[in-house]
């Protein structure tokens, strides 16, 4: 399994030796045609943690939280979700404020894909937050939480997940509504007519599909495709103006205009307070790690 890994640190441009913690991206070779990653994040100094907040910006994916550490608030706009929970982010991020030292786990599962480890619909799971105890057996999370906590390092924490993931995996089940966000996770400018000719249906017979599978359209999930897209561009260190037109999008108000729509927010305060780790193309998970607000300081602290 490949990873690459990010220090994290109370200072701009630190170095692995200098970070007070680790962001590591785990690939897997074994997994890729259900995984997109694994993300491991690692502050082992409370106060530290404390002092940041991680955020998981609104994408295609189906994501399994786990923590390891002393559990961290885990909030979309004003609800508290839980601990250990499965989510797809359609609209507004979800940010976890740690509470003291932080071990999460975050595991992306694509979307055509995700039935493959879940017996849900993924339809379910949009803007929705499930308890992990509800996916899979309590025994099962029990053996999981006992695992992350033991581990002595990424390497073994990621390992395990693995092993997990790999005892729940079944055969591949091929759809029309698979095949199309499969595309649109590639092309999320695919025209709607254009994808259903090539998936040999009819545009209605497409977006009938798509909802019941997904529970959200075609052109919406092409939009969070864009999004993510989006993203990693600016993350390569394009202007706006630049990813607007690499992304597909008229102009630069377009691009705002299509972040609120999704974020929530614009792009200026999306960003606010982030800390540059060098993560430049990070974008499998869409984490944004930041310094946090004085008001969510006093939230955790109370």
């Amino acid at each position: 399994m490949n990873f690459v890994e990010y220090p994290i640190g109370v200072h701009a441009n630190v170095s692995a030796h200098e970070g007070v913690g680790i962001l590591r991206c785990f690939r897997s070779a074994s997994l890729s045609d259900i995984l997109e990653a694994i993300w491991d994040c690692d502050i082992p100094d409370g106060d530290v943690a404390k002092a940041l907040t991680i955020k998981c910006a609104p994408g295609t994916s189906l994501r399994l939280i786990g923590q390891y550490r002393t559990p961290a608030e885990i909030h979309q706009r004003t609800e508290l979700l839980p601990t250990k929970c499965a989510t797809q982010i359609q609209s507004h991020a979800v940010t976890l404020r740690p509470t003291g030292a932080l071990g999460v786990v975050i595991v992306c599962l694509r979307s055509d894909a995700a039935s493959r480890i879940v017996e849900a619909p993924l339809r379910e799971f949009a803007n929705a937050n499930i308890h992990l105890g509800d996916i899979f057996s309590a025994c099962e999370v029990a053996m999981c939480d006992d695992l992350l906590a033991a581990a002595q390092t990424s390497e073994e924490r990621i390992a395990g997940v693995q092993s997990f993931l790999l005892r729940h995996l079944r055969p591949h089940a091929d759809s029309l509504a698979n095949r199309a966000a499969l595309h649109l996770r590639k092309d999320p400018t695919m025209q709607m007519h254009s994808l259903a000719a090539k998936l040999d249906s009819s545009p209605r017979h497409l977006s009938r599909a798509f909802n019941a599978a997904f529970g959200v359209s075609p052109k919406r999930f092409a939009r969070l495709a864009r999004f993510q897209k989006i993203l990693a561009e600016r993350r390569n260190g394009r202007s706006w103006a630049q990813v607007a037109q690499a992304c597909g999008l008229t102009d630069q108000a377009h691009l705002v205009s299509e972040f609120r729509d999704i974020a929530g927010e614009s792009p200026t305060n999306f960003f606010t307070r982030e800390l540059r780790i060098g993560a430049e193309g990070m974008d499998e998970a869409n984490l944004i790690i930041q310094h946090a607000r004085p008001a969510d300081r006093s939230v955790t602290e109370s």
